[in-house]
This record gives C-alpha cells, structure tokens and sequence, in this order.
C-alpha cells in the first residue's frame, strides 16, 4: 500500500534540507572570514546561519502540525564541505547564488500549500522566500564593502529570520512581530 504525498509535505522537505544545508554553510563561511579577518563579513554569515535555522525548524513545526511523516531530516540538511571556497568573497557570491536559487522556489511552494490547505507551512515559505531577498542585499552589500573594517551589527527576528544589519526601531516589516523579536548576533 503506497501512502499519499501531499505536494506541500515534499516541499517542505525538499525546503528544509536547503535551509539546513544553508545553516551549516553560511556557519562555514564565517570561520573561513574570520580566519581572514573579515570579522563584520563573519557576523552577517552568522546572523544568516541563525535566521536559516528558525527556517528549518519553522518548516519541521509545519510538517509536525500536518503530516505524518517520520524522516532522518537532520541528517539531510548537512552542508556539503567542499563549498566553502577560498577566499570570503568567492563564498559571498556563492552565497548570493545560492540564495537567488531558493528564493526562485518559493512562490511555487507557497502556491501548494495554499492549495493543499497547509497554512502554516505557506507561512514559512512565505518568511523564507521574503528573508532570502533580503540576504541578497546584505551580501552584495558586503561583497561591495569588503576590506573596508566598519563595524556592522546584524540583528535577526526570532519569529520569521528577518536579518536587518542596524538595530531594530520598529516591528519587523516580513512578519510585523514587535522589535523585542530581534536578537543581536555576535
């Protein structure tokens, strides 16, 4: 007897390893920018780690809430080591990439949900899809000031991963929860 997929459950999964694979990459691009001395480049990958691990689990609390699958799904989202590149700006136009990739995806996953009636995952993709555009300009912006030592603090929302790179004044504008939602990454 085959059991029945529902289109959004094989999106989440197929989502959740990437922003899990993201996570633990974004975690090696910063030690490789600090090895460098890109300290302000290895905050912005952090403050990235930390917003695509509130993805992920966002994305596990959905497939918890509307499924019955039971996956080895931290295992699948490892990052593969042989991306970290050689230099701090080879890994952020890879970064850039890679987000511009995922973000494609999104509004075909939210279009699922919607249809398969999975509300809180269509939330999700709707957050992930909505913070990969905003990585986007922070790490071209960081390509661009590369080398230049300012000092930058990146602050993340607990609530959806909204990464903001100044600290918060008001409610986060992806998912409207109050500025206490946003947590300073070190």
């Amino acid at each position: 007897m085959t059991r029945h997929t529902v289109k959004t459950e094989e999106d989440i999964l197929k989502a959740f390893e990437g922003e899990s694979r993201a996570k633990w990459t974004y975690k090696a691009f910063a030690d490789k920018a600090e090895q460098e001395g890109n300290h302000e480049v290895a905050k912005l990958f952090r403050a990235a780690a930390a917003s695509e691990e509130i993805h992920a689990n966002s994305l596990l609390r959905a497939l918890q809430e509307m499924s019955r699958a039971t996956n080895e799904l931290w295992v699948s989202g490892m990052y593969d080591p042989k991306m970290v590149k050689d230099t701090t700006a080879e890994n952020l136009r890879e970064a850039i990439g890679e987000n511009s990739e995922l973000s494609q995806l999104y509004p075909g996953m939210i279009q699922d949900a919607e249809k398969d009636g999975w509300s809180f995952a269509r939330e999700c993709f709707t957050y992930a899809g909505a913070v990969d555009k905003v990585y986007d300009s922070l790490f071209k912006n960081a390509l661009q000031n590369l080398g230049e030592k300012k000092s930058v603090d990146y602050f993340v929302c607990e609530s959806c991963g909204n990464t903001i790179d100044h600290k918060p004044a008001d409610s986060c504008n992806v998912c409207g929860s109050a500025e206490s939602a946003f947590k300073m990454v070190q």
